[in-house]
């Protein structure tokens, strides 16, 4: 008897064991990172004993992170990036927490050797860093056909532009007007001959030169913000602005820009030098 009493307990008491639910106890969300919390290891390739312009950013903290140098981005807890200039180079890392908040971290990194290769037209239009552009002394602006390298119908010298924009009442941008350039953050600055500066920013499209629907040049710079020196359409009774134009060629000694007009065939041409 007593042994039919033992077994039917240890069958009530194991039923009601595994019908139970589990208890699950909810331990605190995960502390969102600060800055100075957020460890990373920045390491540039070495490339015969030299810091070389690829660098690796890898990070273990548990955040998503984009990584830019203020020209591309790269998005990843692991990212290999081709810096554009030599010398101390600044990397910020942009990191997302879980509870959404976000936070920035610049690193520093000396490159000293460009081992590999980048798009050279970034130096060429920002130098090593900011670079200054002016009109060519010369047939800097006008009008032509599809295919040119400059104005070829009605060219203007720059004091011929300063009197087209005062008669239009447009920007002072003829003669002594300026464009400056900075590579980090893809800005731009345009300073017109009276001083009045409008600032904003750029990009370069070089693996597509179809900007206005003609492929032509080595690709397209767009501009948001300000605009190039006197990047009007004169043949349009609104004198409407252009964002974006084909670069027909870009060296670090000269740059000519082109944009089609609004409801014609003709094109604008715009030809720059480094301003001294």
């Amino acid at each position: 008897m007593k042994k039919l009493i033992f077994a039917a307990l240890s069958l009530i008491l194991a039923g009601s064991f595994y019908g139970c639910e589990p208890i699950v106890e909810d331990g605190p969300e995960p502390a969102a990172l600060q800055a100075e919390q957020f460890q990373a290891n920045i390491a540039p390739v070495m490339v015969n004993g030299k810091r070389s312009n690829r660098v690796i950013c890898e990070t273990s903290s548990k955040v998503s992170v984009q990584w830019t140098d203020g020209i591309k981005t790269y998005t990843g807890n692991r990212a290999v990036m081709t810096l554009f200039l030599t010398g101390q180079q600044v990397i910020t890392a942009v990191a997302l927490n879980q509870d959404g908040s976000t936070f920035t971290k610049d690193f520093t990194v000396n490159v000293e050797e460009k081992s590999f290769a980048v798009e050279p037209q970034y130096e060429y239009l920002c130098g090593t860093g900011e670079k200054t552009w002016t009109w060519q002394g010369e047939k800097c602006f006008g009008n032509g056909g599809a295919g040119e390298t400059g104005p070829a119908w009605w060219v203007l010298n720059p004091s011929d532009v300063t009197t087209q924009c005062r008669d239009k009442k447009l920007d002072a941008d003829g003669l002594g007007a300026t464009m400056t350039f900075t590579l980090r953050g893809l800005k731009m600055k345009k300073t017109s001959s009276d001083q009045k500066v409008r600032a904003g920013a750029f990009t370069m499209d070089l693996a597509s030169n179809s900007a206005n629907g003609w492929s032509y040049g080595i690709g397209s710079i767009r501009v948001s913000g300000t605009n190039i020196l006197c990047g009007h359409d004169f043949n349009d009774p609104g004198l409407k602005a252009w964002s974006e134009y084909n670069i027909v060629s870009l060296t670090p000694d000269k740059m000519v820009l082109a944009a089609q007009e609004f409801d014609k065939d003709g094109w604008w041409y715009y030809v720059f030098v480094p301003s001294n």
